[in-house]
């Protein structure tokens, strides 16, 4: 998975090597923005973006502290664009338990991703019972439960990623 990212990280042509974390993270999120195909290349800058935005210039690694305000970052950019929350069977299913798990999680950097892929898994997997009120799919209203919602999943596959990069 990481192999992948960082292959497709030379796509946008950002070399993750050559800047500290911060920068890095924002220039991916901005390429991301500009990606098309509605509302996700905008959704996903925010987040990637966000992960960057309470990190230090010239950072470039993290400990378990700097990893938490990566997701508390992250979270609040997505707060600045969205009011969706858990339940309204969006990415922020996913994101919000992850960002609290990662908040409560003592311990190593592995540790904390770890915790935050397993929660935002789990808000993913509960997105089944939600009906949607954002996006396209909010007019099929209880049509939706039983369904998870794909920005939850697709946000949790990110966050796993994320926990699967630290060996």
């Amino acid at each position: 998975m990481v192999h992948l990212f960082i292959n497709r990280v030379h796509l946008f042509n950002i070399d993750p090597e050559a800047q500290d974390i911060k920068s890095f993270l924002d220039d991916l999120g901005m390429a991301i923005m500009e990606v098309r195909g509605g509302s996700a290349g905008p959704l996903y800058g925010t987040l990637i973006g966000g992960l960057g935005v309470d990190l230090n210039d010239g950072e470039n690694t993290l400990d378990a502290e700097g990893v938490k305000r990566m997701f508390t970052g992250c979270l609040s950019e997505m707060e600045d664009i969205t009011t969706a929350k858990v339940r309204d069977k969006t990415m922020m299913d996913a994101l919000i338990p992850a960002v609290e798990a990662a908040q409560k999680t003592e311990g190593s950097v592995k540790d904390i991703l770890e915790a935050a892929a397993k929660a935002a898994e789990g808000g993913a997997k509960d997105s089944e019972k939600y009906v949607s009120k954002f996006g396209r799919a909010r007019s099929y209203k209880e049509q939706t439960i039983g369904t998870p919602d794909a920005g939850a999943v697709s946000t949790s596959i990110f966050i796993r990623g994320l926990a699967d990069g630290m060996k």
